[in-house]
């Protein structure tokens, strides 16, 4: 597929800006969400799986979707569609909360689906700047999100995020375009299956975005339950995002610096088990040291989207593909934890069982990113080439030709001699 230029690094920066905030600033509001009448700890559960399903669908359906309208369009209605649902999900009831998230993050999972595409012909520089934009769209959505709750309401909080998306489609609008946003091939996800490097890319991911949503949804519940303040609570989620930042920006250079590469998945666990940790047995001690474990451990979410387009050696059908499959199912995987780790908490009433299923995703984390560091190309299985038959062709003798019997030729004056005798 040829390219007049790759994407700007402002568009791919605030395109992926904006995958963040619709998620974080729920996070960081759901303390007084949970207290609007008709909300229950169950519909908060919800709430915090919601988004990771949204977009294991969305990122399921890109590869189609692009195939149907092309990169470019499908981007300008995720992005029109994402702005109204912010305002859609703060006009009263949990219905409404939950469709208009719903509608949010379906459309973030297009826009995160095809920007591994969109970054791959780019330099290292932007791919480090697509990773840092979600560190920062977490940190904005956590750290403004609760400010303004507390000037106006959390119902403003949550939609003021609708301008980042209007300012992203004119941008988007207007930039100069490359040839490759309005490419319709696509490549189905399943035609992957059968690579074991795309399924433990896949299982990684997920389990990275269960522990990371975890933290964005469940974080400053944690903290306040352990008596800290609001403010306190709040401050701590914003300080784990914006460890994060440092880590979505080093990250992709170490994949592509870093001959061992599992050296760095160890590191990025190790670290957030330290949080993790910390928060099971003394929440309330050091809760900014734990915060802070958790930040730099979300790094394994920068690698394994760095990895999508490294392990697709530039070809943009197979990234498109590999993302929908590591996205999609990923997310999925994701959705059930966060969503299992949610009723235990109801069930339970604590947080100790919680932990320690995440401490058991970290295990996971260890044992699927150490196999997703080996080097190979994924792409998919090539087709049967049909072989020339061998069969020598032997031409048979003509048969025979059978002598007929020849009739007797009677004469046309004999003939009329007979019928004057007769």
């Amino acid at each position: 597929m040829k390219q007049a230029a790759p994407v700007s690094t402002a568009v791919v920066f605030l395109l992926a800006l904006n995958l963040r905030p619709a998620v974080t600033s729920l996070g960081a509001a759901l303390e007084d969400v949970s207290a609007e009448p008709g909300m229950t700890a169950a519909i908060g559960a919800v709430l915090v799986a919601l988004p990771l399903w949204a977009s294991g669908i969305g990122g399921w359906g890109t590869p189609w979707l692009r195939k149907r309208a092309g990169i470019h369009h499908a981007v300008t209605c995720s992005l029109i569609i994402l702005g109204i649902s912010l305002v859609l999900r703060v006009q009263g009831g949990s219905e409404l909360l939950l469709a208009g998230t719903l509608l949010a993050c379906l459309a973030i999972a297009v826009v995160g689906t095809v920007l591994p595409v969109l970054v791959q012909p780019a330099s290292s520089g932007t791919r480090a700047t697509y990773t840092l934009a979600l560190g920062a769209g977490s940190t904005m959505g956590a750290l403004v999100t609760p400010t303004l709750v507390a000037a106006f309401s959390w119902q403003f909080a949550l939609a003021c995020w609708a301008l980042l998306a209007a300012v992203t489609v004119h941008v988007w609008q207007s930039a100069p375009r490359s040839s490759m946003v309005f490419a319709h091939s696509a490549l189905s996800p399943r035609k992957l299956f059968h690579s074991r490097a795309a399924w433990h890319l896949t299982v990684y991911f997920g389990l990275v975005s269960t522990l990371t949503f975890l933290v964005m949804g469940w974080l400053p519940v944690i903290l306040r339950d352990a008596g800290l303040s609001a403010s306190t609570a709040g401050f701590c989620l914003a300080l784990s995002m914006a460890m994060g930042l440092p880590m979505m920006w080093l990250v992709p250079f170490c994949v592509h610096k870093w001959r061992r590469q599992w050296i760095l998945v160890v590191l990025l666990v190790a670290v957030n088990a330290v949080g993790v940790v910390g928060l099971l047995v003394a929440p309330a001690f050091l809760p900014w040291v734990w915060s802070i474990g958790l930040g730099i451990g979300m790094g394994g979410l920068a690698m394994a989207l760095t990895l999508i387009s490294v392990r697709t050696a530039g070809n943009a059908d197979v990234t498109t593909a590999l993302s929908g499959m590591v996205q999609g199912l990923g997310y999925f995987i994701a959705g059930v934890g966060a969503l299992a780790c949610g009723l235990v908490h109801s069930i339970t009433d604590g947080w100790t069982a919680p932990l320690v299923m995440a401490l058991v995703v970290l295990c996971g984390q260890i044992w699927c990113g150490v196999r997703v560091t080996r080097q190979v190309v994924i792409a998919p299985k090539p087709q049967p080439q049909p072989q020339p038959s061998t069969m020598v062709a032997v031409e048979l003798p003509p048969e025979p030709a059978i002598p007929l019997p020849r009739l007797p030729i009677v004469s046309a004056q004999h003939t009329e001699r007979v019928g004057q005798e007769g």
